[in-house]
Protein backbone atom coordinates (compact mmCIF):
# COMPACT_ATOMS: atom_id res chain seq x y z
CA UNK A 1 0.00 0.00 0.00
CA UNK A 2 0.97 3.53 -0.66
CA UNK A 3 1.42 5.59 2.21
CA UNK A 4 2.33 9.05 3.03
CA UNK A 5 4.81 10.36 6.11
CA UNK A 6 2.29 11.63 8.92
CA UNK A 7 4.85 14.91 8.56
CA UNK A 8 3.35 15.83 5.02
CA UNK A 9 0.29 14.67 5.89
CA UNK A 10 -0.14 17.09 9.02
CA UNK A 11 0.99 19.47 7.03
CA UNK A 12 -2.18 19.17 4.19
CA UNK A 13 -4.50 18.68 7.17
CA UNK A 14 -3.16 22.27 9.66
CA UNK A 15 -3.55 24.09 6.03
CA UNK A 16 -7.54 22.54 5.65
CA UNK A 17 -8.13 23.14 9.64
CA UNK A 18 -6.93 26.36 9.75
CA UNK A 19 -8.78 28.12 7.29
CA UNK A 20 -12.29 28.17 8.81
CA UNK A 21 -13.84 30.31 6.13
CA UNK A 22 -13.61 27.93 3.35
CA UNK A 23 -14.40 25.04 5.24
CA UNK A 24 -17.42 24.80 3.72
CA UNK A 25 -16.03 24.73 0.72
CA UNK A 26 -13.73 21.76 1.59
CA UNK A 27 -16.97 19.92 2.82
CA UNK A 28 -18.44 20.32 -0.50
CA UNK A 29 -15.77 18.46 -2.31
CA UNK A 30 -14.48 16.18 0.00
CA UNK A 31 -15.80 12.91 0.76
CA UNK A 32 -17.15 11.34 4.03
CA UNK A 33 -13.67 9.52 4.38
CA UNK A 34 -11.28 12.44 3.74
CA UNK A 35 -13.58 14.56 6.12
CA UNK A 36 -12.94 11.36 8.24
CA UNK A 37 -9.75 11.53 7.65
CA UNK A 38 -9.07 15.07 8.90
CA UNK A 39 -10.32 14.93 12.34
CA UNK A 40 -7.70 11.96 12.98
CA UNK A 41 -4.88 12.35 15.39
CA UNK A 42 -2.37 12.58 12.95
CA UNK A 43 1.60 11.28 14.43
CA UNK A 44 4.50 12.74 12.28
CA UNK A 45 6.13 9.71 12.56
CA UNK A 46 3.07 7.58 11.47
CA UNK A 47 2.72 6.43 7.97
CA UNK A 48 -0.81 6.98 6.32
CA UNK A 49 -2.79 5.87 3.10
CA UNK A 50 -1.76 7.59 0.04
CA UNK A 51 -5.77 8.07 -1.03
CA UNK A 52 -6.50 10.21 1.80
CA UNK A 53 -3.77 12.22 1.63
CA UNK A 54 -4.11 12.71 -1.84
CA UNK A 55 -7.86 13.86 -1.79
CA UNK A 56 -6.86 16.45 1.00
CA UNK A 57 -3.83 17.71 -1.05
CA UNK A 58 -5.93 18.02 -3.85
CA UNK A 59 -8.52 19.91 -2.43
CA UNK A 60 -6.04 22.41 -0.75
CA UNK A 61 -4.83 22.92 -4.11
CA UNK A 62 -8.05 23.28 -5.87
CA UNK A 63 -9.51 25.49 -3.14
CA UNK A 64 -6.39 27.99 -1.98
CA UNK A 65 -4.53 27.35 -5.23
CA UNK A 66 -7.56 27.18 -8.44
CA UNK A 67 -4.71 24.39 -9.72
CA UNK A 68 -2.65 27.45 -10.90
CA UNK A 69 0.63 25.19 -11.59
CA UNK A 70 2.70 28.45 -11.17
CA UNK A 71 1.21 29.21 -7.29
CA UNK A 72 1.95 25.18 -6.85
CA UNK A 73 5.72 25.30 -7.44
CA UNK A 74 5.66 28.57 -5.35
CA UNK A 75 4.14 26.77 -2.59
CA UNK A 76 6.40 23.79 -2.77
CA UNK A 77 9.92 25.99 -3.16
CA UNK A 78 8.24 28.00 -0.15
CA UNK A 79 7.07 25.45 1.95
CA UNK A 80 10.47 23.37 1.31
CA UNK A 81 12.25 26.12 1.91
CA UNK A 82 10.24 26.38 5.19
CA UNK A 83 11.23 22.70 6.12
CA UNK A 84 14.82 22.97 4.86
CA UNK A 85 15.80 25.81 6.44
CA UNK A 86 14.53 24.26 9.76
CA UNK A 87 13.57 20.54 10.87
CA UNK A 88 15.09 19.40 7.94
CA UNK A 89 18.34 21.71 7.60
CA UNK A 90 20.40 18.39 8.10
CA UNK A 91 19.20 16.91 4.60
CA UNK A 92 20.95 19.97 3.15
CA UNK A 93 24.66 19.39 1.58
CA UNK A 94 26.51 22.49 0.44
CA UNK A 95 29.04 22.45 -2.56
CA UNK A 96 28.26 18.80 -4.12
CA UNK A 97 25.68 18.72 -6.71
CA UNK A 98 25.97 15.02 -6.93
CA UNK A 99 25.45 14.21 -2.97
CA UNK A 100 22.21 16.91 -3.18
CA UNK A 101 20.44 14.75 -5.44
CA UNK A 102 21.21 11.92 -3.37
CA UNK A 103 19.94 13.50 -0.37
CA UNK A 104 17.10 14.83 -1.92
CA UNK A 105 16.14 11.01 -3.25
CA UNK A 106 17.03 10.05 0.15
CA UNK A 107 14.42 12.99 1.33
CA UNK A 108 11.75 12.13 -0.85
CA UNK A 109 11.73 8.12 0.93
CA UNK A 110 11.42 9.53 4.14
CA UNK A 111 8.16 11.15 2.98
CA UNK A 112 6.53 8.79 1.07
CA UNK A 113 6.53 4.89 0.60
CA UNK A 114 6.76 4.78 -2.89
CA UNK A 115 8.13 6.27 -6.15
CA UNK A 116 11.29 7.00 -7.26
CA UNK A 117 13.87 10.15 -8.08
CA UNK A 118 16.20 9.74 -11.49
CA UNK A 119 18.62 12.41 -11.96
CA UNK A 120 20.44 12.69 -14.95
CA UNK A 121 23.28 15.05 -14.96
CA UNK A 122 23.25 16.98 -18.41
CA UNK A 123 25.78 19.76 -17.91
CA UNK A 124 27.82 21.43 -14.93
CA UNK A 125 24.62 23.71 -14.94
CA UNK A 126 21.81 21.43 -15.92
CA UNK A 127 20.08 18.47 -14.32
CA UNK A 128 16.86 16.54 -15.46
CA UNK A 129 14.85 14.67 -12.60
CA UNK A 130 12.19 12.49 -13.25
CA UNK A 131 9.72 11.16 -10.84
CA UNK A 132 8.51 7.01 -11.14
CA UNK A 133 5.87 5.25 -9.69
CA UNK A 134 4.09 8.46 -8.94
CA UNK A 135 0.55 8.14 -9.61
CA UNK A 136 0.70 9.97 -13.58
CA UNK A 137 -2.05 12.12 -13.36
CA UNK A 138 -1.57 13.46 -10.14
CA UNK A 139 -0.24 17.19 -11.42
CA UNK A 140 -0.88 19.01 -8.48
CA UNK A 141 1.55 16.79 -6.91
CA UNK A 142 4.77 17.33 -9.71
CA UNK A 143 4.01 21.02 -9.69
CA UNK A 144 4.66 21.44 -5.50
CA UNK A 145 7.22 18.36 -6.28
CA UNK A 146 9.29 20.93 -8.81
CA UNK A 147 8.98 23.66 -5.99
CA UNK A 148 10.73 21.24 -3.94
CA UNK A 149 13.31 20.00 -5.96
CA UNK A 150 14.23 23.53 -7.13
CA UNK A 151 14.64 24.94 -3.59
CA UNK A 152 16.23 22.05 -2.76
CA UNK A 153 19.27 22.21 -5.30
CA UNK A 154 19.43 26.39 -4.83
CA UNK A 155 19.87 25.93 -0.91
CA UNK A 156 22.70 23.25 -2.05
CA UNK A 157 24.77 24.73 -4.64
CA UNK A 158 23.54 28.52 -3.61
CA UNK A 159 21.93 29.37 -6.78
CA UNK A 160 18.97 30.31 -8.44
CA UNK A 161 17.28 27.53 -10.31
CA UNK A 162 15.23 27.47 -13.26
CA UNK A 163 12.85 24.92 -14.22
CA UNK A 164 11.26 23.27 -17.67
CA UNK A 165 8.83 20.12 -17.99
CA UNK A 166 10.11 18.20 -20.38
CA UNK A 167 7.28 15.61 -19.94
CA UNK A 168 4.10 15.99 -17.97
CA UNK A 169 2.83 12.44 -17.25
CA UNK A 170 -0.77 13.22 -17.10
CA UNK A 171 -0.55 14.65 -20.59
CA UNK A 172 1.67 12.27 -22.41
CA UNK A 173 1.76 9.49 -20.40
CA UNK A 174 5.11 7.82 -19.14
CA UNK A 175 7.01 9.20 -15.69
CA UNK A 176 7.20 13.16 -15.57
CA UNK A 177 10.31 14.87 -16.25
CA UNK A 178 11.81 18.60 -15.76
CA UNK A 179 14.71 20.03 -16.11
CA UNK A 180 16.51 22.23 -13.53
CA UNK A 181 19.04 24.81 -14.46
CA UNK A 182 21.10 27.74 -13.01
CA UNK A 183 23.89 29.89 -14.10
CA UNK A 184 27.64 29.31 -13.81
Amino acid sequence: MKQVKGTMVLMIVKSIKVNHSKREKYDQILSNSAKEFLERRILTASWYPLESYRECFDALCLIEANNNPETLVEWGFMEGKRWLTTIYRSTVFKGDLQLAIEKYTRFHNMLFNFGKIVPSFNTGTEIEVTWIDIPPDWKNWYYTAVGWAKVFIELCIEKKIKHTFLNKSWLNGGWTTAKLSWGS
